[in-house]
């Protein structure tokens, strides 16, 4: 038997640093404990203001050997802000919280496309390791029994592990075959949203409805941080340590 490992298991914190350190007390989840062990299942950034702060505690944990973090589609959008795709870019600034990354990372307020330039260069200059720390980031990780990913594995697809990094980062596990013999652990589809569509009798009870959901072989985390302030914990017991 090899030696064993408790993962902590979390996943779209959106720039909730508070609520990812009041959740993984409440986890009882110990840096200092060689047994401990942190993962991350993506989407760390966009909608909440601490983005900083989440980045600056992963990257921490990761090279310290105490963190292991996988990416997600919000993180994709801070690798096309580091690739100049602007017209992503300002699309993820209307549509999905990416302003206020900017701005914590950059130090300074968002005033239209006219910014990019410079929060770019402000941003490289305080955060030198963030792109190349993005781009290390894998897009699933297997062990034993449990496939861990940010969005989705296609079960139906023989070769799963060779899809691109889009697809693991943006599918719905809720609406892809789960893989005979593992079990998929996923984040990016919130869970009162997965609950609600298969019972649409529920009534919209936040913090009754974001909790952890099991179903088929599939355990879903995402607790819709940024409407109910829930960061969901995962915790399971691995043979092979990350």
């Amino acid at each position: 038997m090899g030696e064993q490992q408790k993962l902590f298991i979390v996943s779209d914190i959106h720039g909730h640093y508070k609520e990812l350190k009041k959740a993984l007390n409440e986890a009882g989840f110990d840096e200092n404990r060689d047994d401990h062990h942190l993962l991350g299942l993506g989407d760390y950034f966009d909608r909440g203001t601490e983005n900083k702060e989440v980045y600056e505690y992963a990257h921490g944990l990761d090279k310290k050997g105490k963190g292991t973090f996988l990416i997600g589609n919000h993180d994709l959008f801070l690798l096309e802000f580091f690739e100049e795709q602007d017209d992503r870019v300002l699309f993820n600034i209307d549509y999905n919280g990416f302003q206020t990354t900017l701005e914590s990372f950059s130090g300074i307020p968002y005033e239209g496309p006219e910014s990019l330039p410079l929060m770019r260069k402000l941003i490289n200059e305080a955060y030198p390791k963030l792109q190349t720390w993005l781009e290390s980031l894998p897009s699933f990780i297997e062990r034993g029994p449990y496939i861990f990913v940010h969005g989705g594995i296609d079960g139906a697809n023989p070769y799963w592990r060779q899809q691109n990094r889009r697809d693991y980062a943006w599918n719905y596990q809720s609406q892809l075959p789960g893989v005979k013999g593992k079990t998929v652990v996923a984040g990016h589809e919130r869970t009162p949203f997965i609950r609600l569509r298969e019972d649409r009798t529920q009534t919209f009870d936040e913090q009754e409805l974001s909790g952890i959901l099991k179903k088929d072989g599939k355990i879903f985390i995402d607790g819709y941080v940024e409407q109910t302030g829930r960061i969901n914990v995962y915790t399971v017991t691995i043979e092979d340590p990350l």
